[in-house]
């Protein structure tokens, strides 16, 4: 029996095959970084060991600079594929979503591999020295990244669609690339650094996870009501 897939259902699936596809384009452009990172984990602990004596890695500096690399790709795909979309009839309701999709696979993709990068490099310090942190601290600085992540995407994607939002011209610009971009930058940098901090560590996490839960939660939702009411070009104009 052939099963007919109706119009409106196909269209209707169209925002989230839209935002699989974004992530899976952005996988392929950054796949050789990403293999580069994933690297440095596993050998960087032990040159680090064999130079210095040290049983530390380079994981944690290398996740801290990929993490701008969602920003960056927020950012830079939005650009990119907000007027294409816009002039093939895609909905700005759809387009939203789509992006939504985009930056929960992204934020869940890089979370997965600061967490594995995060556990190679621990394994390979066990081979060659004492590693400096437990499986469990291991855990909790990957799982860090299930806020982080989607902190940088979506602030990265908020100053794009502000920009669009607001038009090139106007003194509102030179706030919107300075000033806005330096708030969610003290943001994201004081909710990645909030777990070291703060001592009481009885309520320590659940401070950290609400403080992060509730700033990507803002930043989500002025992402939405920006890119709603982002304007449609004139055609022709």
């Amino acid at each position: 029996m052939t099963v007919i897939d109706h119009p409106a259902a196909a269209l209707g699936r169209r925002r989230y095959r839209l935002g699989a596809r974004m992530f899976t384009t952005a996988v392929r452009w950054l796949r050789w970084w990403l293999i580069a990172a994933l690297a440095l984990a596993v050998l960087g602990g032990p040159v680090i060991h064999a130079v210095w004596g040290a049983n530390a890695g380079a994981w944690t500096a290398t996740i801290s600079v990929l993490q701008w690399f969602a920003a960056i790709t927020g950012g830079m795909y939005l650009h990119t594929s907000l007027p294409g979309l816009i002039s093939r009839g895609v909905t700005r309701r759809e387009i939203t979503a789509a992006f939504l999709v985009f930056g929960a696979l992204a934020s869940a993709g890089l979370a997965a591999l600061a967490l594995t990068g995060f556990a190679a490099e621990h394994l390979m310090l066990g081979l060659v020295g004492q590693p400096a942190d437990t499986w469990g601290e291991v855990l909790e600085k990957g799982a860090r990244y299930l806020l982080i992540a989607p902190a940088y995407f979506f602030a990265g994607a908020l100053v794009t669609a502000a920009a669009a939002r607001i038009g090139k011209e106007g003194a509102f610009v030179v706030v919107l690339f300075l000033l806005f971009p330096a708030l969610l930058i003290a943001g994201t940098l004081s909710l990645e650094m909030f777990g070291y901090t703060v001592d009481a560590f009885t309520w320590r996490a659940a401070a950290w996870a609400g403080s992060g839960i509730a700033f990507v939660a803002a930043l989500v939702a002025a992402l939405v009501l920006v890119l709603r009411s982002v304007p449609v070009p004139k055609r022709g104009g």
